[in-house]
């Protein structure tokens, strides 16, 4: 039996996504994650085939934290501009719950071997296409003014995105706080004149 016990999984993950989120990806090395969790490298490798596959299940378990976050808003009943304010919303809340992960989701992935980069690429792209549908309907019905849709929703998306960079849960504003924030700044530049 090696080292790291099937209970350990999680503080395996624990460790490289912490590491991955400080020192980047590719400073990290295998010991590096063995060392924080006072075990010998080779012991990992009973558990791992590479150290993309720790990175890969950081990536892809951050991607489903954000789609189920937003797709039962995107499903709901309310009108446009509410359901893209509790989307940003969503987003933020899964940020500020691991800003380690959403560091990882936001920069990270690019390190990525085909077809995995490929496929993680298919899931940012499909994240984004949530929100520019929800800023094309509220253009639609004439919310927002006749921006350019995509544009807009990379404004809103990297506005969020690299929050974890400055969030602290000890700091002056709540996760829900800043996206009230946000949405009130950004919407009211987009929002139509006299609307």
């Amino acid at each position: 039996m090696s080292e790291l016990g099937v209970d350990r999984r999680g503080e395996l993950l624990a460790a490289a996504e912490r590491l991955f989120s400080q020192r980047g990806y590719e400073a990290t090395s295998v010991r590096d994650i063995a060392e924080a969790l006072d075990i010998k490298a080779g012991s990992l490798y009973a558990h791992i085939e590479t150290k993309e596959d720790l990175l890969w299940e950081i990536l892809t378990a951050a991607a489903d934290r954000f789609f189920a976050a937003v797709r039962p808003i995107v499903g709901s009943n309310l009108v446009t501009v509410e359901k893209l304010r509790r989307c940003v919303a969503a987003h933020v809340q899964v940020i500020t719950k691991s800003a380690p992960a959403a560091a990882i989701f936001t920069t990270e992935w690019r390190h990525l071997s085909e077809p995995r980069r490929r496929e993680f690429g298919a899931r940012r792209d499909e994240y984004e296409r949530i929100f520019r549908g929800l800023v094309q309907t509220a253009i639609r019905e004439g919310v927002f003014g006749d921006v350019d849709e995509k544009f807009a929703t990379l404004l809103i998306l990297s506005s969020i995105n690299w929050i974890y960079q400055w969030y602290r849960p000890d700091g002056p504003m709540s996760p829900e706080e800043i996206a009230r924030r946000i949405t009130d700044l950004l919407f009211n530049g987009l929002r139509r004149a006299g609307s």
